[in-house]
C-alpha cells in the first residue's frame, strides 16, 4: 500500500511548471542559475536597505544602553535587516524559488490601478474630509467594489474601522488627527 509520499502515489510531480519554480538539483545547478529567482533580489535589496538604516544610525549617534541616543533603535534595526536579509539571500543559493514573471502572472491589473487611484484619493482629501470619512469612503469602495464581501460585513467595517482608529490615535494616544467636515461632531 502507498501512502501519498511515496513514489507511486496519485501525485503528479510533472505537473509542476519548470517557468515558475525553479528547485536546485544539487552543486550544478547553484550559479548564475540562481540570479533569476525572486528570493535573491529581495534578500539582496533588504540588505542593502538594512545597511543604509544602519548607517543612518550610525551617524545619528548610538549613545549607551543606560542613556540611549536618536540613532540607538536605528542602528540595531539595521542589525536585524540585514541578518534577515542574510538569511534569505543565503537561503536562495539552496532553493531559487519562483521567478520573478511568475510572481507578476495573473494579477489584476485593472483593480491595481484603481486601488492606487483611490489611495491617491484618500490622501488627497485626507485633510478636507477628514480621517474618519476618508477612511470610511476608502474602505467601503474598497470592500464592495474591488473585492467585493458582502454588504453586511462591509459596511459595519468601513464604518467602525476608520472611527475606532481615530478615537484610539486621538483620545487615548492624543496624536491629532484630521476630522474635516466631522469636525463638529468628533469634537
Amino acid at each position: 500500500m502507498a501512502t501519498a509520499w511515496t513514489s507511486g502515489s496519485s501525485r503528479n510531480s510533472s505537473a509542476i511548471d519548470p517557468g515558475t519554480y525553479a528547485p536546485s538539483n544539487g552543486p550544478s545547478d547553484r550559479g548564475w542559475g540562481v540570479l533569476k529567482g525572486t528570493e535573491i533580489w529581495s534578500g539582496l535589496f533588504w540588505f542593502a536597505f538594512g545597511a543604509f538604516v544602519l548607517k543612518q544610525g550610525v551617524d545619528l549617534g548610538y549613545g549607551r544602553l543606560s542613556a540611549p541616543g536618536p540613532g540607538f533603535a536605528f542602528i540595531w534595526l539595521g542589525v536585524i535587516l540585514i541578518g534577515l536579509a542574510a538569511i534569505v539571500t543565503l537561503g536562495a543559493f539552496r532553493d531559487a524559488g519562483p521567478s520573478l514573471a511568475s510572481l507578476w502572472s495573473g494579477t489584476r491589473w485593472p483593480k491595481v490601478l484603481v486601488v492606487v487611484a483611490l489611495l491617491l484619493g484618500f490622501g488627497f482629501f485626507f485633510e478636507t474630509l477628514g480621517f474618519v470619512l476618508a477612511g470610511t469612503l476608502l474602505l467601503a469602495i474598497l470592500m464592495t467594489v474591488i473585492d467585493p464581501i458582502g454588504p453586511l460585513r462591509a459596511i459595519p467595517l468601513a464604518l467602525l474601522v476608520p472611527y475606532g482608529c481615530w478615537w484610539v490615535m486621538s483620545k487615548v494616544l492624543k496624536v491629532q488627527m484630521p476630522t474635516g467636515v466631522l469636525a463638529p461632531w468628533l469634537g
